[in-house]
């Protein structure tokens, strides 16, 4: 069963800020080098000198981006731009988010302190494939700060709404924390610290399975960063160490939204249009038409309601719509290698069979990093595309929530960068001394 915690929150003191929107960011992987660089310059105190350190010249062991986000976060702990709450909670969060052509969306949830389990014992279940230079990054940084600088972001299921319900009645009119993040997003946080509360939720999560959504390096991190700290201090179930920071949200919800992280490929030396057009004609439909990149994702979601279709573009004013009407049969014969449970999945359908099958792109390529690109926005593959940074886009509808769960429940995961779901740097936890006092921090 899942055993989530309330904490003693460290969070920015909003007197010695003011404005939080100044120095909350989104989360570190997928901020762009320039982004990173102005969020410096945005604030003193912005939380990437922390969580996302700028490496200089002449960095070492003694001196590097890691030992000075534990110097600033120490300052501000000294100084009083953060502070701790002198009591347990647990945080109640929304974020009010829009999507062009979709509305306006909050999704709900809270934030506790899951206790540890590895994969594989039932409790916290994974959907996607990791990287060890993430978790190396990550590893190091908590090691000098003892601290999760990122919540991960779960899903449990609750049809009834019973968990979020009974948080709910020990929330303020208004929220503690507000800050609006660069995306647009209006994040807002309630401190509930009524024991009496605390304790009716947290018996309403018991039984309940926890799915990652995003945050799969930083789990395995939390995981290994733990058994570090059970050799200096053994195994202690009230232990910070064996616990990680954690967002839940009801995956029943309306505000859940899961987005798709679409491609971009590159530094293929003999790719051509007109051949990868050939050979999928092959195997699939695939329709031509005149139009933009934004005509393509529209004709893709239309086409999405019908059944499975992926659409691409190498620019020229022109996109491709490859449709799979008999899909189980297609499936079956071209990506008999993958689990049933993943053969139908648009991620699957890109990587299995155009980018390896079509294109020559190996899984290890992928896993490298050497002709693929990620991208949340479709308008920046499409800036990319007409830079020359990448040859061709390739486009995808989302995973449904009902596709997610199944595919954790079975044990698989997906290749990485299946789904993006938005959220921001909130809180952080600490244990700076092995004590078993619960101490997650930041705001």
């Amino acid at each position: 069963m899942a055993i989530v915690a309330p904490f003693r929150g460290i969070h920015y003191d909003p007197k010695k800020i003011g404005d939080l929107s100044k120095v909350v960011s989104q989360p570190y992987d997928v901020i762009s080098p320039e982004e990173q660089k102005a969020l410096h310059r945005r604030h003193p105190r912005q939380i990437v000198w922390v969580d996302f350190g700028m490496a200089r010249e002449g960095d070492g062991p003694q001196e590097n981006k890691y030992t000075r986000a534990a110097a600033h976060y120490r300052q501000w702990l000294s100084e009083g731009t953060l502070v701790q709450d002198p009591t347990p909670a647990f945080y109640y969060y929304e974020q009010e988010f829009t999507i062009p052509g979709k509305g306006t969306f909050i999704r709900k949830g809270y934030l506790g302190a899951l206790r540890l389990s590895a994969f594989g014992e039932g409790e916290v279940l994974p959907h996607e494939k990791t990287l060890s230079k993430p978790k190396e990054d990550r590893l190091a940084l908590m090691r000098v700060t003892d601290a999760n600088m990122s919540p991960i972001f779960g899903l449990f299921s609750d049809p009834k709404d019973e968990v979020l319900a009974a948080m709910r009645k020990g929330m303020a009119p208004s929220p503690d924390f507000a800050a609006t993040d660069d995306l647009g997003i209006r994040h807002r946080v309630w401190i509930v610290a009524d024991p009496a509360v605390q304790k009716a939720a947290a018996a309403k999560m018991a039984d309940k399975k926890v799915f990652i959504a995003d945050g799969h390096h930083r789990y395995e991190t939390a995981l290994a960063f733990r058994e570090e700290m059970r050799k200096k201090f053994g195994k202690r179930e009230d232990a910070a160490y064996e616990h990680v920071l954690m967002f839940l949200c009801n995956m029943d919800d309306e505000g859940i939204v899961i987005l798709p992280t679409h491609r971009g490929i590159h530094s293929l030396p003999s790719f051509s249009e007109a051949e990868l057009a050939a050979e999928v004609r092959a195997f699939l439909p695939m329709e031509t038409r005149d139009g933009s990149p934004d005509d393509a994702i529209r004709a893709l979601e239309a086409a999405g309601k019908k059944g499975k279709a992926i659409a691409w573009t190498a620019g020229g004013g022109k996109f491709h719509l490859i449709s799979f009407p008999d899909l189980s049969k297609f499936c079956d014969e071209r990506l008999a290698k993958f689990p049933p449970q993943l053969r139908s999945l648009d991620v699957v359908l890109l990587h299995g069979f155009l980018l390896e099958q079509m294109l020559g792109i190996t899984p290890e390529a992928v896993t490298a990093g050497t002709c693929v690109k990620y991208y949340k926005d479709p308008a920046k593959a499409v800036s990319d595309l007409s830079t020359g940074a990448i040859q061709a886009g390739f486009f995808l509808n989302s995973v449904t929530v009902e596709e997610f769960r199944n595919v954790s429940l079975s044990g698989h995961v997906l290749p990485q960068k299946s789904t993006f779901s938005a959220e921001v740097h909130v809180l952080l936890p600490e244990d700076p001394d092995g004590s078993s006092d619960l101490l997650h921090a930041r705001g």
